[in-house]
C-alpha cells in the first residue's frame, strides 16, 4: 500500500533543539516538534503551552485604546445613551453581547444594540441606520467586527452630532477619521494583530475597566468579572477563524477549558439540551455549537442569538428557535451544495475553484466556501449574482494569503474585505473574467497547488515515545486548534497491530503495541485490507476514555 501523499520532515535546527532538550525540560519529542513549528525561544514556547492568565499584554498598547475609553468613561459618567452596531456573524453577535452585558449595569437606558441582517443589508456600516439611533437619543455608537473601512458613514455620523468609535479585526483599507480600536493597526508581530471582533472587543473592556477602577468608577457599584466572557470569545475566535497565535492563543486556551462546564446560563441550557458530556470535545464545538449560532445571522435572524444570550437562555423558546433554524439552514445549503460540488468537481485540475452561481443568499456564501474549500482542499471563491450586480465569498488553505492576493487587483472590486483566509467582496458581472484570468496565472496559488499533497511531518517517533506521560501532559493541553496552530503530525514506525476493528464499515480502529505500550489509532473513513508498517497520525486525549490515541492521517507498507 502506497501513501496517499507525499511525507517531508518539517526543517529543524539541530543547535536549538538541543538547546530546547538542555535548557527546556522537554522531551525530545516536545523540544523537535516545537523547533519544527517555528519556536526559537524558550519562555515563548513554554507561554504556548501552558498560558497564563497573567500572559495577557496590555491594552493600552493599541493605539487609541485610551482615547477610546476616556470617551465611553465620560458617556457613562454623563448618562448617555450609548449604541451598538454590529455585523452579524458569530464574532460580531458574541463581541455585540459582550459590550452590552458590561455596560448595561452602568448606563440609565440599556444600550441600543443593532444588528443588520446581511442578507437585506449586505456587510458594511450603513448610514441608513444613523437616524435610527439620533431619534432614540443616542450621543456615541460603537460598532463590533464592522466599520474599518466605512469612511462615508461615519462622516455621515457627524453630521447627525454622532460619535463613533470603530472596534472591528478586517484589513484597514480606508482608515476612518475616527477612533478605531483594532489589531490590524498593532504591528503584525504584535499579540493583539489578529484578534477577531469579539477579541477586540474583551481587549477594549479590558482597558475599560482598568480605567474605571483608576477613576473611582466603582466605589458604589459592583465591578464586572472579565474571567466569565472568556468561554463566549473563544466561540467567536474559532468561529472566525483567525490565527490561533498572541492573544487567542490564551483567550482559545482558556475559553475552550472554562466551556467544559460553562458559566454562561445559555451555554448551559444549549449543552444540557444537544447532550453534550463533559469535557466538551473540539468536535463538538465545531460541528454543533458555533454551525447553530451561525445558522441565525445567515437566516436573517441575528437578533436571536443575541436574545437567547441576553436572556440568559431560561427560555425553551429560544433553543427550538435556534434548531429550527439550523434545519432550515441545513436544507438550503444541501440544495446549493449538490450543484457547486458538481461545479466544482469539473475544475478540480485548477489551482483555484470559483464557482459563478444564481440566488444564494449572501449569508451563506461564507458557509458554503467554507464547506468547498475543505471538501477540495483547495481556495474557492463563491459568487452570486443578480443580475450585473455579484456578491462572492472566498476561503483559502492555510499558507496562502488569497485577499492579499486579491488585493493586487484591487481595481476589479466594488467592495473587497476581511482577512487572509476568510473575506467578502462585491464585483460587477463583466469583471469576473477577468477576474480569473488573474488568478490563474497567479504564481503564489500555483505554487499552493504543487504543496496540497504533501504532509509535513514534525517528529518521527515511537509510540512507546508518545505515550510518555511529560508527553500526554502536553497534548492535552495544546487543544483547541486552528489557523497557525495545527495539531502535531507525527511519523510512527516499529509497532505492531494487535487488533483491528471496523466501524460502521466506514472507519478502521488499530490496537497498536509497542513493547508494554498499547494505544488505538483510528483512520476515518478508509477500510484498511493490508497490513502498514508506517503511519502519519494525530495524537489527542479522547473524550471517551481520557487516554491518548491517535487519528491516522495516512499509511504506507
Amino acid at each position: 500500500m502506497r501513501a496517499n501523499k507525499l511525507w517531508v520532515q518539517r526543517n529543524y535546527s539541530k543547535e536549538l533543539f538541543y538547546l530546547f532538550l538542555r535548557e527546556g525540560a522537554f522531551t525530545p519529542l516536545i523540544s523537535q516538534f516545537l523547533v519544527s513549528r517555528g519556536f526559537t525561544d524558550l519562555k515563548e514556547a513554554y507561554t504556548f503551552l501552558f498560558p497564563q492568565l497573567t500572559d495577557f499584554s496590555d491594552p493600552f498598547q493599541i493605539p487609541e485604546m485610551e482615547i477610546a475609553v476616556k470617551k465611553i468613561y465620560q458617556a457613562l459618567k454623563d448618562g448617555e445613551r450609548i449604541g451598538l452596531y454590529g455585523d452579524s456573524d458569530v464574532d460580531g453577535i458574541l463581541g455585540n453581547y459582550l459590550l452590552y452585558d458590561f455596560l448595561s449595569p452602568f448606563t440609565k437606558e440599556p444600550p441600543l444594540v443593532l444588528i443588520p441582517d446581511k442578507n437585506k443589508e449586505g456587510y458594511g456600516f450603513h448610514s441608513k441606520f444613523l437616524p435610527y439611533f439620533k431619534e432614540a437619543g443616542v450621543n456615541l455608537i460603537i460598532t463590533v467586527d464592522v466599520g474599518v473601512s466605512s469612511s462615508e458613514t461615519v462622516n455621515n455620523a457627524k453630521a447627525l452630532g454622532l460619535e463613533v468609535i470603530i472596534t472591528d479585526h478586517h484589513e484597514i483599507l480606508n482608515k476612518p477619521h475616527t477612533i478605531v480600536i483594532s489589531g490590524k493597526t498593532t504591528s503584525p508581530t504584535s499579540p493583539f494583530y489578529n484578534l477577531c471582533g469579539a477579541g477586540v472587543v474583551f481587549t477594549l473592556l479590558r482597558a475599560l475597566r482598568s480605567y474605571l477602577y483608576e477613576k473611582g468608577f466603582f466605589a458604589d457599584k459592583t465591578p464586572p468579572t472579565l474571567r466569565k466572557y472568556l468561554e463566549l470569545v473563544a466561540i467567536a475566535t474559532l468561529a472566525d477563524m483567525v490565527p490561533i497565535v498572541g492573544e487567542n492563543r490564551i483567550i482559545t486556551y482558556f475559553g475552550f477549558r472554562d466551556l467544559y462546564s460553562p458559566s454562561h446560563p445559555t451555554l448551559k441550557h444549549l449543552f444540557q439540551s444537544l447532550g453534550f458530556k463533559s469535557p466538551l470535545s473540539e468536535e463538538d464545538l465545531h460541528f454543533k455549537v458555533i454551525p447553530r449560532f451561525n445558522a441565525c445571522g445567515r437566516m436573517g435572524c441575528p437578533e436571536l442569538l443575541f436574545n437567547f444570550l441576553k436572556d440568559k437562555g431560561y427560555s425553551e423558546t429560544y433553543f427550538q428557535n435556534l434548531q429550527t433554524l439550523y434545519q432550515e439552514r441545513q436544507i438550503i445549503e444541501l440544495e446549493f451544495w449538490e450543484k457547486i460540488e458538481q461545479t466544482f468537481s469539473e475544475k478540480e485540475d485548477l489551482p483555484i475553484l470559483v464557482g459563478v452561481f444564481e440566488g444564494i443568499p449572501k449569508a451563506l456564501l461564507g458557509l458554503l466556501a467554507n464547506r468547498a474549500k475543505n471538501r477540495f482542499g483547495k481556495p474557492v471563491l463563491i459568487i452570486s449574482c443578480e443580475n450585473e450586480l455579484c456578491f462572492g465569498s472566498g476561503r483559502s488553505p492555510d499558507g496562502l494569503d488569497l485577499l492579499k492576493i486579491l488585493l493586487g487587483k484591487r481595481e476589479l472590486f466594488l467592495e473587497l474585505g476581511g482577512h487572509q483566509r476568510a473575506f467578502g467582496f462585491q464585483i460587477t458581472l463583466d469583471n469576473i473574467q477577468a477576474l480569473e484570468k488573474y488568478l490563474f496565472s497567479s504564481e503564489a496559488l500555483l505554487k499552493s497547488q504543487k504543496s496540497e499533497n504533501y504532509l509535513y511531518v514534525d517528529v518521527e517517533a515511537r509510540l512507546s515515545e508518545i505515550l510518555l506521560e511529560e508527553n500526554f501532559l502536553v497534548f492535552q493541553a495544546l487543544p483547541p486548534y486552528g489557523i497557525a496552530h495545527e495539531p502535531p503530525l507525527l511519523l510512527l514506525k516499529n509497532f505492531e497491530i494487535k487488533e483491528i476493528l471496523y466501524l460502521k464499515e466506514r472507519h478502521t480502529k488499530l490496537l497498536l503495541k509497542d513493547g508494554p505500550s498499547e494505544t488505538y489509532a483510528l483512520y476515518f473513513n478508509h477500510l484498511l485490507s493490508e497490513p502498514i508498517k508506517y503511519l502519519i497520525g494525530i495524537p489527542y486525549v479522547s473524550n471517551f476514555s481520557q487516554k491518548l490515541e491517535i487519528k491516522i492521517e495516512d499509511v504506507s507498507v
